[in-house]
């Protein structure tokens, strides 16, 4: 490879749609890639990270970087909100050379191969996880080998689109390296504003992958295929003990879907952090119905201050509609354990799937204010490629792909309005009952009150203030439909 980089590994920076989110949601180190760069320099590749939400090099600056570093093949972790700008960045390395090999991998990419091979940029898709793929694609181009050899790939060989064989997920993901944390900007990573507990430095793991249900609206099926794996609670607390060590980490944030899932070794990793004297304040997430007092009391006394809950609705028959199995009374009893144990309770809702309507969403307003938990947002809906969703409107052609905007199409907190609507309610009023959510929910007087009490430090006033920035100028923002 003529002492070429192996490989350029890149996470897309976001759309400037995404300004409002930013404000308020942090950047967290892209574990996804981590992996794949310690996995591809455990097997002798030399590799970079370009982490683009933090540099946002474009243009000339970005070809610049790419002159630099000399890479033989660049591969980008991709999720719907940054498509764009990934092909966008895949576009001027061909320009620079085309020669480059681009590979794309991550959950917009696994769930619509044939689209994103359509960029006569972009070379080969990798679907699904891609620390072994990644690894055998290079081998296969080291050596000249045909890539049909190579499981989990899409790509195209003369005017075809070519699908090798699904790779079978290993269960042994204790063996993976922790993340390349040395090739990513650690000190530049902030916590949303809503998890951020103390002032200090932060960090983010992941000790499980994939999820045991299939909630309509998720796309998490299209990389993790379903069935959970789980790291042992040894192999967490020595990444939690590395990043301590190596990077002076205080505050940690637990990404996995529901680390709950697995109650016993949840209970495993609490009591190890006290056994060791772990010093470290963390939060993490949870299913409404796998969390009890006792559990909590748990969490607690090893260091957890937040846990975020998937809520999803105040209507039940919404709750039916998306598949999520849970009920009202699970999320009341969840926010209320979080209160008897002094666990900070964050709840996420989301409006406008197809069953929604004026009264559904009447229905989580008045029982989120009666729930009350300590944080909520509420997210307009949108089909993620990969969810059961997407795929059933798609089929139905209530979606069409070729006129979708990616950029804002995940409307979280974005500065513009849905992309489409694919429910009973418009995309204006869905704007309207969005802002309507977070109007009736954060600016009560009680809670107004309730916050303040809160507030006894810098820290927390600088975290409350970038949170309220994000919530007063989605009530002032101006759409154009």
């Amino acid at each position: 490879m003529n002492n070429k980089l192996d490989i350029l590994l890149v996470v897309p920076h976001q759309p400037d749609t995404a300004d409002i989110l930013s404000s308020a949601s942090g950047i967290t180190a892209p574990l996804g890639i981590g992996y794949i760069a310690s996995f591809l320099e455990k097997n002798n590749f030399s590799v970079k990270i370009l982490d683009n939400s933090i540099e946002k090099l474009k243009g000339t600056r970005f070809k610049a970087y790419i002159r630099r570093a000399r890479p033989f093949c660049i591969g980008f972790s991709v999720c719907t909100s940054s498509y764009n700008n990934a092909i966008y960045l895949a576009n001027l390395a061909k320009e620079l050379d085309k020669g480059i090999i681009v590979l794309m991998g991550g959950v917009h990419p696994s769930a619509l191969p044939h689209e994103v091979l359509k960029n006569e940029s972009v070379d080969i898709v990798v679907k699904g996880e891609g620390e072994e793929t990644t690894a055998e694609v290079l081998k296969s181009l080291r050596k000249g080998e045909d890539l049909l050899k190579v499981n989990g790939l899409f790509f195209r060989k003369g005017q075809n689109i070519v699908e090798t064989a699904d790779r079978i997920l290993s269960t042994a993901i204790d063996s993976l390296p922790f993340p390349a944390y040395h090739l990513l900007p650690m000190r530049k990573y902030t916590l949303p504003a809503s998890r951020k507990l103390t002032s200090k430095r932060c960090a983010s793991i992941i000790t499980s992958r994939g999820c045991a249900y299939n909630c309509f609206f998720c796309s998490h099926r299209s990389v993790f295929k379903g069935k959970p794996r789980f790291r042992s609670p040894k192999n967490v607390i020595d990444e939690i003990k590395y990043l301590i060590k190596n990077y002076n980490i205080g505050e940690l944030l637990i990404w996995d879907d529901s680390f709950l899932l697995d109650k016993n070794r949840a209970i495993n990793i609490c009591r190890m952090i006290k056994r060791e004297n772990i010093d470290i304040v963390w939060s993490c997430s949870s299913r409404v119905n796998q969390i009890s007092y006792d559990l909590s009391r748990e969490l607690y006394s090893a260091g957890c201050r937040f846990v975020l809950f998937g809520a999803e609705s105040g209507s039940q028959h919404i709750l039916d509609s998306i598949n999520k199995r849970t009920t009202l009374s699970e999320i009341r009893q969840a926010v209320a354990v979080c209160r008897r144990s002094k666990l900070i309770s964050f709840c996420s809702f989301i409006i406008g799937v197809p069953e929604e309507s004026e009264y559904t969403v009447k229905e989580t307003i008045e029982f989120v204010k009666k729930l009350n938990p300590d944080f909520a947002i509420f997210c307009i809906f949108a089909p993620l490629p990969g969810s059961v969703f997407f795929d059933r409107l798609l089929a139905q052609g209530k979606i069409r792909i070729g006129s979708l905007d990616w950029d804002n199409y995940i409307n979280l907190l974005y500065s513009a309005p849905p992309v489409v609507s694919v429910g009973k309610l418009s995309r204006r009023r869905l704007v309207q009952l969005q802002a309507r959510c977070f109007r009736v929910f954060y600016f009560r007087f009680s809670y107004i009150l309730r916050r303040l009490t809160n507030i006894y430090s810098w820290n927390n006033f600088y975290q409350a203030w970038r949170g309220l920035k994000a919530i007063v100028r989605l009530q002032l923002n101006k759409f154009h439909f």
